[in-house]
């Protein structure tokens, strides 16, 4: 560890953690299903799908693939890099132009909890918080808490139950 020229903690960039030897992420690795339900501030529904996440550590990177379908038969597909800055996190970013946008930083806590957060990159407001908590090897929930980034005031929230089908 070093510190920065303000004092703060900074990761020798030669000396980061493997991301296969953090406690949380590897738990998370292969391949989930799941209901993903979106909700507006007042807790109205707005829309649902099913998605299957594959999410890999490859040379020490997080690699994350969402395919979400639409009860309409449509799909997307996302795509995610994860970069190890640090014991415990990750920085996130998408390769979706939806998302070029954000600047994601997960952060493990405790023993199955995940903390990521979203800022918006041009304004530095915080779009959202996720937590995802893995509640046995195969079974995991997910919630997050929207803000529209121009005001930082609630937008809504998910709340996403996947199973894991493949390690």
């Amino acid at each position: 560890m070093v510190r920065s020229s303000q004092g703060t903690k900074v990761m020798n960039l030669t000396n980061l953690p493997l991301l296969k030897d953090f406690s949380i992420f590897p738990k998370h690795t292969g391949n989930w299903q799941g209901n993903w339900i979106i909700f507006d501030e007042n807790g109205q529904e707005k829309t649902r799908f099913t998605a299957v996440v594959t999410q890999n550590i490859v040379e020490n990177k997080w690699l994350q693939t969402n395919v979400q379908t639409y009860s309409n038969g449509q799909s997307e597909t996302h795509n995610f890099i994860g970069t190890v800055i640090g014991e415990g996190e990750v920085l996130i970013e998408g390769s979706d132009s939806a998302f070029v946008n954000y600047k994601s930083i997960a952060t493990e806590r405790d023993d199955d909890l995940i903390i990521f957060r979203v800022w918006d990159k041009t304004t530095g407001k915080l779009r959202a918080v996720e937590t995802i908590n893995l509640i046995s090897p195969s079974e995991r929930i997910r919630t997050t808490q929207s803000f529209y980034p121009e005001t930082g005031k609630f937008r809504g929230f998910m709340v996403i139950t996947e199973q894991k089908i493949a390690e």
